[in-house]
Parts: structure tokens; C-alpha cells; sequence
């Protein structure tokens, strides 16, 4: 029996499209963190919360992915990523990269024989070009001789101009001289740099592939442990989900989450809270004069409003290794 066709007249009813969507969101949030990690800092957000209209969307980050398949780990499984592939479709601007990766859940007994259990593919299309932020004089300075300072605090200072002037006439992007001339002749002027190439395009695309394929192997009531304990610890990053929206253009510009997140809090008394031990330590760390005063302020921010029992002690680690880092590199600088 043939089914009846619809009337020319009827409109199917199709839900409006919303105007936010936090899964893409949360995957800004994932790329921004894994360009920290290349940078040698450990993100501790295993949880992403977007709020919009007194209703949240919870979600998983790479990291809290990771913190999964080693709660699986303690019961005696093991997901394994065996096979990544990725093509490159597109041009020029326009180009973006397809990953594809397999990854398989093996069960391992005590004396270490392997059971495969089952296998998924994990996808993820990943742009190899972004739109950055706009340009304006509270815009960071595209130099790594003045990173962290704005264009706005280079016109404040007399060797701040100076380089701005070499900009103007130098600098690689035709964009950021003409945007460097004009604010130098006193135009509080609002610009837009082209597209730039992610140098990190293909470990994002691949990373995110793998946290695709892990997902779908860990069990749900896996996922919900990991996510009720970050929520209680403090490890949950929380967004307001239309501002970010309207506002973040790209992971690898200063995401403007930033400016509307929040992170559960942690009371200072209790379980999850850091030692008196820790803090100090940390503190005096924060406090090496090897670090810029942008960075101590991010670092102690951190401190008072994230930090955790468990999550200091990667900071810690990686505060030490930059001050040695740091202070052989200005011995070998004083040395030559």
C-alpha cells in the first residue's frame, strides 16, 4: 500500500534552528586547551557547562575523555587508538582536513591476556584556516618581542611607539601596517586581520578525532562518575553559552568565553581543596621573577579560583619546570 503524499499546502514542521550551539562551543574550548598543552601547560577542565536560558548542556572535555579511559583502566579495560588517516579536501583559504580515527576497547585480566571487545571510528573535519579576532588598540600586539601588551600600551611609552612605527612600515601582514599607521596617526580605529593559518591544524584535527573515538567506547555510566565528581571538585568550566557564542570567533584567538566563564567553585575547606603546603609552594613558585607579571596574575588567578587537591600538582610541576627552564636560559644569555 502506497503512503498518501502531502498536501502542496501542508508545511512540514521543522524546528527553528537554535541560535547557539555549545557543542561547537565546547570543541573551541577543547582546541584552546590542547594549543596550551603544546605549550606545556596541563588543562584541568574535564567538564564543559554551557548555560543559556536557565537550561545547561554538559559535555565532556578531551581531558575529562582522557580521565574515562583511566577510570576504565581500574576496571581492567583498555581502549587503545590503532589507526589515524586524514585527507585534505578544499582550497586555498577554504582548505580543510577530514581525520578519521579507529579506536578499540580491549579487556586485560590481571596476567595480562587480551580480550577485544569492539571497535568504533571517531571523525572530525577540521578547517586549516581561521578568522582571528578584530583589531582594535585593547587588541593584543602580533610580536613576540611585546607579547601580552596591547597596541594600546605601546602608544603609551616612547620605545612602544617606535616599534610600532618599524610595524607600520615592516611588518608582514598588510592589515596590521595599515591598522598600526592609522592608530599611530590617532584614529581610535576597528580593523580585521585576513585569514591565518592554525599552525597547529593537524594536531587539533587529530586529537580531536581520537577524543571522538574514546567517546564512544566509554561507558555511560563511566561518564557520569567522571562528570559528578569534576562538578564536586571544582574541574568543571562553566560558559554562558549565547554571550560565547556571539562573541568568540576562534579558538586560537583569546576566546571571548573568557570574559563570561566561570569555574564551579571549590570551597577553600574540604576534601578537594588544595594543603596550606601546596598553596605556599605554589605561591612562591608564582612569585619567581622569571615570570611577567601577565603571567603571575593568570597563575594566581588560577590559584584562588580553580585549583584543587589533585589538579595544583600538575601546576606545580610545570611552574618548576619553567623556572629552571627560564633561569639556565638567562645564564646561557649572560654567559655568551
Amino acid at each position: 500500500m502506497s503512503e498518501a503524499l502531502p498536501s502542496p499546502t501542508e508545511v512540514p514542521a521543522v524546528p527553528a534552528a537554535p541560535q547557539w550551539d555549545p557543542f561547537q562551543l565546547m570543541d573551541r574550548m577543547d582546541e584552546e586547551a590542547l594549543r596550551r598543552e603544546l605549550d606545556g601547560v596541563a588543562s584541568t577542565d574535564l567538564v564543559y557547562v554551557v548555560k543559556e536560558g536557565g537550561q545547561e548542556v554538559v559535555g565532556l572535555s578531551k581531558t575529562g575523555v582522557d580521565e574515562c579511559c583511566m577510570a576504565l583502566v581500574s576496571q581492567g579495560q583498555v581502549i587503545r587508538e590503532e589507526n589515524l588517516q586524514y585527507e585534505l579536501i578544499g582550497d586555498d583559504e577554504d582548505r580543510e582536513a577530514l581525520f578519521k580515527v579507529r579506536a578499540a576497547r580491549y579487556a586485560v585480566s590481571p596476567t595480562g591476556q587480551e580480550v577485544r571487545l569492539d571497535q568504533v571510528i571517531g571523525v572530525k573535519r577540521q578547517p586549516l584556516y581561521y578568522d582571528p579576532a578584530q583589531l582594535d588598540l585593547d587588541s593584543r600586539v602580533a610580536s613576540k618581542k611585546y607579547r601580552g601588551k596591547t597596541y594600546r600600551e605601546l602608544l603609551a611609552s616612547a620605545e612602544g611607539r617606535d616599534y610600532l612605527t618599524w610595524m607600520a612600515e615592516n611588518f608582514g601582514e598588510s592589515e596590521i601596517r595599515d591598522f598600526v599607521r592609522r592608530i599611530l596617526a590617532g584614529e581610535e580605529v576597528v580593523s580585521r586581520r585576513g585569514r591565518q593559518l592554525n599552525p597547529h591544524w593537524y594536531e587539533a584535527g587529530a586529537m580531536k578525532a581520537a577524543r571522538n573515538a574514546r567517546f564512544r567506547l566509554i561507558p555511560g555510566n563511566i561518564r557520569a562518575q567522571v562528570i559528578a565528581s569534576a562538578r564536586q571538585s571544582g574541574q568543571a568550566r562553566v560558559v554562558d553559552g549565547a554571550s560565547s557564542s556571539a562573541a568568540a570567533s576562534h579558538p586560537l584567538a583569546a576566546t571571548a568565553a573568557a570574559a563570561v566563564e566561570r569555574t564551579e567553585s571549590v570551597s577553600r575547606v574540604g576534601p578537594y581543596a588544595p594543603t596550606e603546603k601546596q598553596v605556599a609552594f605554589y605561591q612562591r613558585l608564582a612569585e619567581s621573577p622569571v615570570f611577567s607579571e601577565e603571567e603571575r596574575r593568570r597563575a594566581l588567578e588560577w590559584l584562588a579560583t580553580k585549583a584543587t587537591r589533585q589538579t595544583i600538582k600538575d601546576q606545580i610541576d610545570w611552574l618548576k619546570r619553567q623556572v629552571e627552564t627560564r633561569r639556565a636560559n638567562r645564564a646561557d644569555e649572560s654567559a655568551a
